[in-house]
């Protein structure tokens, strides 16, 4: 029997139940992990961000560089230390410091800390900042107040946790939501706020990831090509270790000297692409090709001859300039959607006008191509089964991907005997949520050697009123088939805005079982005939509204994917 609720919504499940008290506090126990590890990065971020910000209100003072050096420390991972010591005058007295900037520990590359070097050579009279509130503590570079934009990252879990908190504690169930639609829309305009927000983040995030990751590194590879060849001579070559916390990293550390436009320089560039990365005996094969080389030769800007480099061609190391497109991709894509789905809407709606102010899309209010199509009708299901795998699939490699990295060190960290538990601690949700999508995909991979099925309409458009004779058949194992359903469903989505905000509702206002059948030889194959109330809603179509009818499929099968196929067709007036 068919349930009418036209203008309510109504959850027609069967079994449906509203959510429990324990489900609630699961979920927000779930999102307050994902809220309080944001927050607490958020914090320690913040508070060296801040620290940058007070340096801002420092006082601007004379100093004079009395001693600078380049310091060189080989069992560290930044092996080349610049050493200032400067005097400087404040308040008529007078000090000395021997910071060059707050958390300077040192340059992975030679080059780097000499440019720094020759910018405050012995006895040259600089600027320093002063703390005004202890005139003891100076520095010759301030922090950058571009750290800031690490605050980006651990905002999207925070934005996350808070939100789901809020659904799982504050959301009503379905079955209790019988109001108008037009007065549902408060929460819908929260969701959409979020989610632009997160889009939003992931995006800066991805551009400023593409510039450091991406654009500068190509950009010198590609600049480098002009880059004059000049003889070289080996210092040292290693390769050099880099303890971490839960594994060792290893680069290749190749010390240099050449002379250009007869000015002798030094440095420990090889590539582009910095940074360490595990797997020894690639690095070793290089280091050892150097120590043997009896011309070596590397390639110097003329432009800045302190700046040079030993391997200046494309590399696998450039893959690292990937990972950033992710991040840009969804966060661009998901405001670009958000925006069109804004430009679908009509501006002059100020509120639910529903359908006596609608501009239909067809004098009847059907889709233009639906109106013109008479004579019965070979159904096409909403999403293919492949098109739902590869959906899940590339999340499932995208996300895997990234946690993996963070997975490998805290195993590494267990190898080691040195157990890095936090790190372990937070990976559980990210590794869950990877697995949940591994099955996801797993499943969706059954799913497509499942039967399926073709409908056939003997009429493509049906009045209301009117009734229509539909038939199915199965082509595949139809036997695993225990239980097949057909149902008969309509819903309306209504777009409206309120002030400068735009709201979407959904309703289901008809819902009907049309066959029901444990029989293997009725699942295979059958018809059964569909009546469409005449005292309902024709299919839809203008800028604002839409009503969508549907033919739903469900073969229920044993310890496997069911089968759930979604069907639209079009209802007349």
């Amino acid at each position: 029997m068919g349930k009418f609720t036209f203008g309510g919504r109504r959850n027609n499940r069967a079994g449906g139940k509203p959510s429990s008290i324990a489900g609630r506090i699961g979920g927000a126990i779930f999102f307050l992990f994902f809220f309080a590890m944001g927050m607490l990065f958020e914090v320690l971020v913040g508070w060296e961000f801040s620290k940058a910000v007070r340096q801002r209100f420092w006082k601007q003072t004379p100093c004079t560089i009395t001693a600078s050096t380049i310091e060189e420390k080989p069992s560290s991972n930044d092996p080349y230390t610049f050493k200032v010591a400067y005097e400087y005058e404040f308040n008529s007295a007078k000090y000395a410091s021997t910071t060059y900037k707050r958390g300077y520990k040192g340059c992975d590359e030679y080059h780097k800390a000499d440019k720094i070097a020759k910018r405050y050579p012995p006895g040259k009279q600089a600027l320093c900042y002063v703390n005004p509130a202890d005139p003891a503590t100076a520095v010759l570079k301030r922090g950058s107040l571009l750290f800031g934009f690490v605050l980006l990252f651990p905002l999207i879990f925070v934005l996350i946790g808070a939100f789901g908190i809020y659904a799982s504690l504050f959301s009503r169930d379905k079955k209790t939501m019988t109001k108008p639609i037009a007065a549902k829309s408060p929460r819908r305009k929260a969701t959409r706020s979020v989610g632009v927000g997160i889009f939003a983040i992931l995006g800066l995030v991805g551009a400023g990831m593409l510039y450091t990751l991406t654009i500068r590194p190509i950009a010198r590879t590609i600049d480098a090509r002009n880059w004059i060849e000049t003889p070289c001579k080996i210092i040292s070559a290693q390769v050099r270790s880099h303890e971490g916390d839960d594994s060792t990293t290893y680069s290749i550390d190749i010390f240099y000297e050449y002379n250009f436009d007869g000015q002798t320089y030094k440095s420990s560039r090889y590539g582009f692409i910095g940074g360490s990365s595990s797997g020894y005996s690639g690095k070793a094969e290089v280091v050892n090709a150097y120590k043997k080389a009896k011309n070596p030769v590397c390639y110097v800007n003329p432009k800045d001859p302190s700046e040079a480099v030993l391997k200046r061609g494309l590399s696998l190391g450039l893959l690292i300039c990937l990972i950033p497109l992710p991040f840009l991709a969804i966060g661009i894509g998901g405001i670009i959607h958000s925006i069109h789905k804004k430009k679908e809407r009509s501006p002059r709606s100020a509120g639910p006008r529903w359908f006596n102010e609608l501009v239909p899309a067809s004098p009847t209010g059907l889709p233009v191509e639906a109106a013109a199509l008479t004579g019965p009708a070979v159904l096409k299901p909403e999403y293919a089964p492949v098109a739902k795998l590869l959906g899940t699939i590339v999340f499932a490699v995208f996300w895997n991907g990234i946690v993996s990295i963070f997975v490998y060190k805290a195993i590494n960290s267990f190898r080691q005997g040195r157990p890095d538990w936090g790190l372990a601690l937070i990976m559980i949700p990210f590794v869950l949520i990877g697995l949940g999508a591994i099955g996801s995909a797993f499943y969706q991979f059954l799913a497509t050697f499942n039967p399926r099925v073709t409908l056939n309409l003997s009429s493509a458009t049906i009045p209301l009123g009117s009734a229509a004779e539909l038939s199915w058949s199965f082509t595949g194992r139809t036997s695993v088939i225990n239980t097949l359903r057909i149902s008969l469903q309509a819903r309306e989505e209504a777009r409206y805005r309120r002030g400068t905000k735009t709201y979407t509702d959904k309703n289901k206002f008809y819902e009907t079982e049309l066959y029901s059948t444990t029989h293997a030889s009725e699942i295979a194959h059958g018809s059964v005939g569909i009546i469409v109330p005449a005292d309902t809603m024709h299919s839809f179509e203008a800028t604002n509204n839409r009503i969508i009818w549907e033919l739903q499929v469900t073969g229920q099968i044993d310890k496997w994917p069911d089968v759930k196929e979604t069907f639209k067709i079009t209802i007349t007036p």
